[in-house]
């Protein structure tokens, strides 16, 4: 039987949901690229209503309702990065907000794609597993909706907002922690001790607290760029990190649609830098 159960790349069926969510995406891309701008944008928002209404349907499954209530309500919640994603994106996606539509596409891509390639929660269940199905789904929805949704041309990036995006991204952890703390008031949610709190290996929260235990090789990578000091505070050890790496990846992600105005940019720049040097040459002279 061991056959059957998801395992990280070691399993056929791994490998074979990997396949199928890029195999979504590339039929969603060709089946709606002709179609009309309407279509293309009922249909987006179809997969993201969907999305939020089975984030919630999920407690029928007997994985979820054997937990108890009201315990097994904290799965519905802001919970975590992707939690948050699917439950925000429907309205953000009808939002004018251009900036949490960047936050669409920026963290959904990334958070869709590492969930997808990295799916913890789900090692160990027998590929069949309804969790298993519906955690691809949801997954998939995150990164391939805010995708087409930008080459569709449905939304357009500018990079100049990309400080904005680390803002919201910050708010958003600040959310997490807030959801958790209501629902421990709440009683919804035990919590032995305030160490039990803030450990990683024990809340899902978006690495809002920290890397688990078992990701200490990966924070190493990163956790340079915070100073000592900040290592063990909430959310304030992510500031450096993501400005440094968060904002890298997007300047990355986004310079296939905005590489001529980044280029008109730096030949504005470096004009500017000319002109003023032009100015402090003439004044020079006239001395």
């Amino acid at each position: 039987m061991e056959f059957i159960k998801m395992k990280l790349g070691t399993s056929l069926f791994y490998y074979i949901y990997i396949i199928l969510c890029a195999g979504a995406f590339a039929a969603l891309y060709f089946g709606l690229r002709h179609k009309s701008e309407k279509t293309k944008y009922r249909a987006l928002y179809g997969i993201l209503a969907f999305n939020f209404v089975l984030h919630f349907l999920k407690l029928a499954l007997p994985y979820y309702y054997e937990r108890g209530f009201p315990e097994v309500l904290r799965k519905c919640s802001f919970e975590n990065i992707c939690a948050v994603s699917t439950l925000v994106f429907p309205f953000a996606y009808l939002s004018k907000c251009n900036s949490i539509k960047d936050y669409m596409f920026y963290l959904g891509v990334i958070s869709g794609i590492i969930g997808c390639v990295a799916p913890m929660p789900v090692i160990g269940l027998p590929f069949y597993h309804p969790e298993v199905i519906r955690y691809y789904i949801c997954h998939a929805s995150i990164w391939t909706v805010p995708l087409l949704m930008v080459i569709f041309g449905i939304h357009k990036l500018d990079y100049r907002r990309i400080w904005k995006v680390i803002a919201i991204y910050f708010g958003v952890l600040c959310l997490i922690i807030v959801n958790e703390i209501i629902l421990i008031r709440l009683g919804w949610v035990s919590t032995s001790s305030f160490e039990e709190f803030f450990d990683p290996s024990e809340r899902d929260m978006g690495y809002a607290i920290g890397f688990p235990h078992e990701m200490q090789k990966i924070a190493s990578f990163i956790i340079w760029l915070t100073p000592k000091q900040w290592r063990n505070v909430p959310i304030l050890w992510e500031l450096f990190p993501v400005i440094v790496f968060g904002g890298l990846y997007m300047l990355f992600l986004c310079s296939y649609w905005e590489h001529e105005h980044i280029r008109r940019d730096i030949n504005s720049f470096i004009d500017k830098i000319k002109s003023k040097r032009k100015k402090n040459n003439c004044s020079d002279d006239d001395v």
